[in-house]
């Protein structure tokens, strides 16, 4: 198994301290609109396609008004090899609504990929890595369905931008 100390570089750590800043400015500055009726459910619960579990991802998300707290994890096979990601988040909503709402997404994301031998001679591989991810997005919901389309990007050893999609239920 391969184990790697998450570091990220100096222009990472800047950037995701104006991404904090500017996060905190859009909550200050936006209208409190948001009243109690309008106030989604505390838990959803949601799955994933090309999300930040990678192909498919099962998520928990806690929420308490703009702010929430959450995680994705998924397991699947591709090729042979076996991938299992945990990815944990903190949630701001900026502008928020009654059905209608943009979210960013900002957190660590862990993945580890393991490839079993198919051969005796050979005890297979194992690699463990983290990044940080971020991602803003839409989010829709109507009573207990919640749909979420996002834009998001890794950074570690690759700057990974991608796609995602989620449909929940609000509890």
């Amino acid at each position: 198994m391969v184990r790697r100390s998450f570091k990220l570089p100096a222009m990472y750590k800047r950037l995701c301290v104006a991404m904090v800043v500017a996060m905190t400015c859009g909550v200050a500055a936006a209208e409190p609109s948001v009243t109690s009726s309008s106030e989604p459910s505390r838990h959803l619960i949601s799955l994933e396609l090309f999300g930040k579990g990678g192909l498919w991802g099962l998520g928990y998300e806690w929420r308490s008004g703009r702010f929430a707290v959450g995680s994705v994890e998924s397991f699947y096979l591709l090729g042979g090899d076996h991938f299992t990601t945990v990815s944990p988040y903190a949630a701001v909503y900026p502008l928020p609504g009654e059905h209608h709402r943009w979210f960013v997404h900002l957190g660590p994301q862990l993945i580890h990929r393991a490839t079993p031998s198919p051969v005796p001679e050979w005890q297979g591989t194992s690699a463990t890595r983290y990044d940080a991810e971020l991602s803003t997005g839409y989010e829709y919901q109507r009573q207990a369905l919640v749909v979420r389309g996002y834009a998001m990007a890794s950074l570690g050893d690759h700057f990974v931008p991608w796609l995602g999609t989620s449909v929940g239920w609000a509890l």
